[in-house]
């Protein structure tokens, strides 16, 4: 039986390579690139590339003994720290009610001065004391205070020898 011109001849399936291979380097790329990403955040997390900046924490009655205060009743979120330079410097930062504050600095600085509203350096600082060394004491003596909320004043108080 001989063909006709038109029956088709079905093509031969020959054993041979599969585009699998393609597809497996197409994606080799991208996993070694998020595998050598992983293991540079692991390097760095595990790398002690830490700098001593000097600032340490501290007692908060040490620091606020430094400036000739007591830290005040019913302060919240109270934190000290030490910067140690040449001189030490002293920095508290806690929150204590509006209303508390003048009252505090008064009983802290019986001899002034006392909180100001004009002249004070930061945008949001609606009352601040600058005091010198007084008799007895080497440090000078910084206050800000801020509102934090309604009811509430954030005060950042430095205490630092000039």
């Amino acid at each position: 039986m001989t063909q006709a011109e038109t029956e088709t001849v079905p093509d031969q399936v020959l054993p041979g390579r599969t585009r699998w291979g393609i597809f497996t380097a197409i994606l080799a790329v991208p996993t070694l690139v998020v595998a050598g990403l992983i293991a540079l955040l692991v390097a760095w997390l595990f790398t002690d590339d830490s700098v001593d900046t000097g600032v340490r924490k501290v007692s908060c009655a040490e620091a606020f003994a430094y400036g000739g205060a007591k830290p005040p009743a019913g302060a919240r979120d109270l934190a000290c720290a030490l910067e140690a330079a040449q001189d030490p410097r002293y920095e508290a930062r806690f929150r204590l009610r509006s209303a508390e504050v003048s009252a505090w600095v008064a009983a802290s600085y019986p001899d002034g001065p006392g909180l100001r509203n004009v002249q004070c350096d930061g945008a949001n600082t609606y009352a601040c004391m600058n005091r010198g060394p007084v008799a007895g004491q080497s440090s000078s003596v910084q206050l800000e205070v801020t509102h934090d909320g309604p009811n509430w004043s954030e005060v950042r108080f430095v205490a630092f020898t000039r």
